[in-house]
């Protein structure tokens, strides 16, 4: 957490915010977690924001700035003029004292306002990049976008057909097979595909794999129109909350009612990670 729809939700917030602005000032009060020449933003325009799995990508007019939040970054953007609003990122209580903070660590003045970056465990990080190429080595790893034209049935059905003896839930979770999906989603497709988690790949047929790889875009862009999933760790760009957990079937359900069948959900480790299924609709 944040997964692709909420990094996403934040990128789109933030673009509308800050493309075409420009930088007056970058003051970094933790040098680790801000690697490059923060001098050298003074000046340049952001241009673009783009996101690359849950890693964001600002194109300013002669760089490239990076930034992934992890689990308790957060931004905030207040403006010269208007209301004071969360771009997105962690909630925690411990935010809600006057910026700057004790975990404001990177603090932008732009043209028309100011950006906070904001890390209560410090995980997160930003980074300066010169050029596209160098942009490379921080997004080869990752597999194709869900709404790729690369991200195939064909190429789903390879690639988990590599891992045979891997559970369907470890495969999902795998950012080299697909970019973005992670715990949340994983366990919503596997529902619709009335598939459990702990399969291995080996014991699908083709027809569940086929229906594992319709419903990831299904899911995904479920989510994206509820502006993601707010549990503890993730807020929209105007500061409320995703609304996905309102029509999730099986995340964060535990010992509720299935929605379809009325039977318990249950819950249980996966790959250290807890999945959410139905002992019914799932087999």
């Amino acid at each position: 957490m944040p997964e692709l729809p909420e990094v996403e939700t934040i990128r789109r917030g933030l673009k509308e915010s800050l493309v075409g602005h420009k930088i007056l000032s970058v003051e970094v009060r933790a040098p680790k977690l801000f690697i490059g020449d923060s001098e050298r933003l003074v000046g340049q325009t952001v241009l673009e924001i783009e996101r690359r799995a849950k890693i964001m990508v600002w194109k300013l007019s002669k760089q490239f700035l990076l930034i992934h939040l992890k689990m308790t970054g957060q931004l905030i953007f207040i403006p010269k003029e208007g209301k004071h609003y969360i771009v997105g990122g962690h909630p925690d209580k411990n935010y809600s004292l006057d910026l700057p903070h004790k975990h404001s660590h990177v603090i932008i003045e732009f043209d028309h306002g100011t950006l906070y970056y904001n890390d209560l465990r410090k995980f997160g990080w930003i980074k300066v990049i010169d050029s596209e190429e160098e942009i490379k080595p921080h997004v080869e790893k990752f597999g194709p976008e869900y709404d790729w034209p690369e991200f195939t049935l064909e190429y789903f059905k390879k690639a988990l057909n590599r891992r045979p003896k891997t559970t369907i839930k470890q495969a999902l979770l795998d950012q080299t097979i697909i970019a973005g999906l992670g715990n949340i989603y994983s366990d919503e497709v596997l529902f619709l595909a009335k598939v459990l988690p702990d399969r291995k790949i080996a014991s699908l047929s083709d027809k569940e794999i086929t229906e594992i790889y319709k419903n990831i875009p299904k899911v995904l862009n479920l989510s994206l129109k509820h502006g993601g999933t707010s549990a503890k760790d993730y807020r929209k760009s105007d500061g409320s909350m995703g609304t996905y957990l309102v029509v999730a079937n099986v995340y964060g359900r535990a010992k509720q009612p299935c929605k379809v069948c009325g039977t318990p959900i249950e819950s249980k480790k996966i790959a250290a990670r807890t999945s959410a299924y139905c002992p019914k609709c799932q087999n």
